[in-house]
Parts: C-alpha cells; structure tokens; sequence
C-alpha cells in the first residue's frame, strides 16, 4: 500500500520509544483504516521510533509495517508459532511473515526483527508484545485486538502497568468503547478516569504526538505493586499464630512434666493425658468458631 503522508516538523523526542501496535490482520480490512494504519508506521519511524506489531501479512499490521519500512523505521514483529506453520495469511513464503521482514534481522542500522512465541495459547504472544513497551496504539481490529487492547486496560486500571494507551479512533470506530468507558465511570465501576485508562485520538498522527507528550524520561513502565493482605485476614493470621504458640506451649509443658514424673503413678500420667486432649479439643473448637465468624463478617460485607 502507498500513502502520502505529510511530515511531522515537531521537533524530535529525547529518546527513541519502543511503541507497541495492535491492528487487524485481515485481508478484508477497509483502506480508510489501511491508510491510517500506514501512517501510524511512516510517523513513528520519521520520529525514531521502533514499531513492534504482530508481524502481519495484511491488514493494519501489514500497513503499518509497510509505513515503517518506507519511514526507515525500526520494526520488531512477534508472531505464534502456529501461524509459521499452518502457512495462514499471517505467513508469506519466503519470510515467515510480512516481507518487510524478509531483508534480514538487521540493515543499513535498521531493525528487522521477528520473535516467535510458542505455547499453547496467545499469551506468551501478548506478554512478548508489550515487553519494554513505553506504549501502546491501537488500531481498528477485531476480537484479536480487543482481547489484546482490553487485557492492558484491565493491567492498567490495576496498576500493573503505567504506559499510555491510545485507540486510533478512524471514523469512529472505536466510539462504542469510549462510551463505554465514560459509562463505566458514570456508574462507578472503574477506579480512574476513563481517559487515564484508554486515550482516543482521531488519526495517526495525532495519536503518535499524544503519545510524545505523556512518555517522559525515567517514567516506570512494567510497575511490580505490593500485594497487600485484607486487614481482616491479617487478623485471622494473628489469632491463629497466637493459638499456634499457646497449643506448642501446652505441649512442651506436658512433655516436661511427663519427663520430670517418670516415677508417678500410671493413672497421674493418664489424667495429665486426658487434660491435654480436652485442651486441644477446645482449642480446635476456639479455632473453627474464629475462623467461622471472620468468613460470615466478610461474606455479609460484600453482599
């Protein structure tokens, strides 16, 4: 695909970004939304960025591929091993991929390259997609770049991640999913504001330059959060610790005293017996109740 695609004369980020792409793969996908993907390559590699897609042989993914090749891009495809063997249209021939990739891992300083996931499913894909991703663009796609788009703004509402999130929003094709979000927001099922989370911006170039002005220098990326044990629970362990300590107490205290009255009739010993099972009966029942009453107190808070 050819598109003329005029140039950005902002001035050039710091540093480079490793900008991550979503896209359709289908070779059915409209030219209006070819065209942007096309120019989502072209300006990212005239800004200096890598673009790190799916590898496909057509579609957006093919575009922008396309786009960056033209731009003298760096492009990083990852694709599933299944797709180099079942020779799908994610696969060309001679390339295992779209042919931008077929001109070596590395040329006149550029990069090409192709990792393959394996697995038994897409998620080793996925993982390798985002991996050192300062941030994520999406472009119109089906249930592929959903999943993809959707998983990273659940990772990001959690705070597993803190990378900007962009929809290339073409002729309003994302719409639905920005309304979505707003109503989200408006019921108060989500913890941010929706733009916080998802980012629409109408064209490529415009999603590129939104993406410069929210990456900054040192900013954490792949965030690793604490996780942090409900209070209630923390209790729970505290209770059970101590009953721990007072059975392991009881225990040593009838030991010694079974080791120190060796010479004592046999019934003492046995009443000794009988006062420690009792203990740890109760205990035990102290126990179950306990446990009992913090399961109910938390089960009734979340009804």
């Amino acid at each position: 695909m050819t598109a003329s695609v005029s140039e950005d004369t902002t001035p050039l980020p710091a540093t480079p970004l490793r900008i991550c792409c979503y896209g359709s793969s289908s070779s059915k996908t409209p030219e209006k939304y070819l065209k942007e993907a096309h120019d989502v390559g072209y300006t990212l590699a005239r800004r200096g960025h890598t673009c790190v897609n799916g590898a496909g042989a057509a579609g957006c993914m093919a575009a922008m591929n396309e786009g960056a090749e033209k731009g003298e891009g760096h492009i990083v495809g990852v694709i599933h091993e299944m797709f180099v063997v079942d020779g799908s249209d994610w696969v060309e021939k001679e390339g295992g991929a779209n042919k931008v990739f077929q001109k070596g891992s590395e040329k006149n300083g550029l990069v090409r390259e192709i990792i393959v996931a394996g697995g038994n499913d897409l998620q080793e894909r996925k993982r390798l997609l985002v991996e050192g991703a300062d941030a994520l663009v999406v472009l119109p796609g089906g249930p592929g770049t959903w999943d993809e788009l959707w998983e990273m703004a659940c990772a990001k509402q959690l705070g597993l991640i803190d990378i900007p999130i962009v929809c290339v929003n073409v002729d309003g094709y994302y719409e639905s999913f920005r309304q979505m979000l707003q109503r989200a927001d408006d019921d108060r099922l989500i913890y941010f504001a929706p733009d916080d989370i998802v980012h629409f911006e109408p064209t490529a170039k415009d999603a590129v330059r939104w993406i410069e002005t929210q990456c900054k220098p040192g900013m954490k990326k792949i965030l690793k959060p604490k996780v942090k044990k409900r209070a209630s629970y923390q209790r729970m362990e505290s209770v059970l610790h101590s009953m721990s300590w007072l059975q392991r107490s009881l225990s040593f205290s009838f030991s010694t005293r079974q080791n120190s009255t060796t010479s004592e009739p046999d019934h003492e010993v046995k009443s000794e017996i009988t006062s420690r099972t009792s203990s740890q009966i109760a205990l035990s029942f102290a126990m179950g109740m306990l446990i009992g009453i913090s399961v109910a107190s938390q089960a009734s808070r979340h009804r």
